[in-house]
């Protein structure tokens, strides 16, 4: 995580209610935007990459996974990661 980042973060816990309620808003505002554009965050793109790396070594030693069952897979991990915190 950006310092300054952490900084802030740690500032807002002494703001009163009424700002940091705002600071909420504004932070919730700015996840939705990235979630509906398909931006995916650190995580999400690490555990994307080890779903590749998996369904590749799979191939790799005879997988038999269709596309289908791969982009199910895919979904499934989108779906998970995407509505984990909310």
């Amino acid at each position: 995580m950006d310092k300054r980042l952490e900084e802030i973060i740690q500032r807002v816990k002494t703001w009163p209610a009424a700002a940091q309620e705002e600071a909420i808003m504004a932070l919730t505002e700015i996840d939705g935007r990235i979630v509906e554009s398909g931006e995916l965050s650190p995580e999400d793109q690490e555990k994307l990459a080890a779903l590749r790396e998996m369904v590749s070594k799979s191939i790799a030693e005879g997988g038999d996974y269709s596309d289908d069952d791969i982009g199910a897979m895919i979904e499934e991990l989108m779906a998970k990661s995407a509505y984990k915190d909310r």
